[in-house]
């Protein structure tokens, strides 16, 4: 620990600030207790007490998903392009009935 004590962030306004070795976080810019910042945003963003940390599962399940969207969107394609592939060849086919006649 340095002399002016642990370097820190204020959790409301950014600032850094060292907190010169005092128990009491409070920014000096602001004025904010990082405790109740911190408390505060716990109870906002659902973490803190009774919150459960993501398992691996969904964790992977999450990855997948845009593969998932990719390959639909790729099948999407190469259906479209089979479509565009036949409807030229049916019009191709339809020009040389009008030439025959």
């Amino acid at each position: 620990m340095s002399e002016l004590g642990n370097k820190h962030e204020c959790l409301g306004c950014g600032t850094k600030f060292y907190d010169l070795g005092k128990s009491e976080l409070v920014c000096p810019k602001c004025g904010e207790n990082q405790k109740d910042l911190a408390a505060a945003q716990d109870s906002l963003t659902g973490k803190g007490k009774g919150r459960k940390k993501p398992t691996k599962k969904k964790a992977k399940a999450k990855k997948k998903a845009p593969a998932k969207k990719k390959a639909a969107a790729k099948a999407e394609s190469t259906e479209e392009a089979a479509t565009t592939e036949v409807a030229k060849t049916s019009d191709k086919e339809s020009k040389d009935d009008d030439k025959e006649n």
